[in-house]
């Protein structure tokens, strides 16, 4: 089968359109954690299992502040992780991944002024062989959230820069051959792919899967504003050709509506699911990790939006 990739963004309307017509979340669940006391836990990465024990990071903040950690919490029961020791001073909205054996912590660097007001921020990278031995390896340019890599035959690096032809916010791409090359001039001269958001709407990268067919599968956020600076991320994923720089047309597979009621860190924040990176099962599936309302952490069950992209040959498109 050869996938069929667009030349322009469609619009969020028709994307939630299709979305509602043809729900795929099959089940949902709150996560709770331990050790938190008085403090948020969202906008977590996917699970991961290192030694026999699952762990995932998220962002761990008061609900009256955005000064955050990221934290490392381990699994001790069904939908239950408890804090472990391992924390990242400032930052937020984590991501993981693994390359040649190393583990691959970043998140969103928040830089405060003394009154305690966040006036500057990056994405940051951290490396180590365990969790213990992090240590931080690359930073994105100021002000540029949302920078994720991955690697298959290279490394894939892809950025979210923002103002001039990025708009609110687009995704960039380019590759390099090791981690020692990652750097704000590689992230900053990224172009830009143009195929994902419409002028009124922004979006970006946050979690990269490399896909049997070595096509990758991109889970991300798409977002627009609506009056009075209320803001609707939605959860959403595509497929990306790294040789062609080709993709797939945007596809929503979560929205706030899908999720239980919960919690939420202000008015203009209720409508927001950040996807923060998916696993997938054994059974046709993936399990989706989301931060909501800027309050909780909480699961979704669906059909593995990866599966018809891997009935493509990759040397065919």
């Amino acid at each position: 089968m050869k996938l069929k990739y667009v030349n322009k963004p469609i619009s969020i309307t028709e994307l939630l359109e299709e979305h509602r017509a043809n729900p795929q979340i099959l089940s949902t669940r709150k996560l709770k954690f331990l050790g938190v006391n008085g403090f948020d836990v969202y906008n977590i990465c996917q699970a991961f299992v290192l030694d026999k024990k699952t762990y995932l990071a998220g962002r761990v903040e008061q609900r009256n502040s955005e000064i955050s950690s990221l934290r490392i919490f381990e699994k001790v029961s069904e939908d239950t992780y408890q804090k472990t020791p391992v924390s990242l001073a400032m930052m937020q909205d984590p991501c993981m991944c693994m390359i040649d054996d190393e583990i691959i912590i970043g998140g969103t660097e928040i830089f405060a002024d003394e009154t305690g007001r966040i006036n500057s921020w990056n994405t940051s990278f951290y490396r180590g062989r365990n969790l213990s031995s992090l240590e931080k390896f690359a930073s994105a340019p100021a002000k540029m959230k949302d920078v994720r890599i991955a690697k298959g035959n290279e490394i894939f690096v892809f950025s979210r820069p923002q103002g001039g032809k990025a708009k609110g916010g687009r995704i960039g791409f380019t590759t390099c051959t090791k981690l020692e090359e990652i750097n704000e001039e590689l992230i900053n001269n990224a172009p830009l792919l143009h195929e994902q958001f419409t002028d009124e709407c922004w979006g970006g990268v946050n979690q990269i899967h490399i896909l049997k067919n070595n096509l990758l599968g991109i889970v991300g956020h798409i977002a627009i504003m609506s009056a009075g600076d209320v803001r609707h991320y939605y959860g959403m994923v595509f497929c990306f050709n790294p040789k062609t720089r080709q993709s797939t047309k945007v596809k929503i597979i979560c929205e706030r509506k899908d999720f239980e009621n919960g919690a939420t860190k202000r008015e203009d924040l209720k409508d927001v699911v950040f996807l923060g990176g998916l696993c997938r099962n054994n059974d046709q599936t993936a399990t989706l990790y989301t931060g909501l309302s800027d309050a909780e952490a909480h699961l979704a069950v669906v059909n593995d939006p990866f599966l018809e992209y891997e009935k493509s040959d990759a040397d065919e498109n």
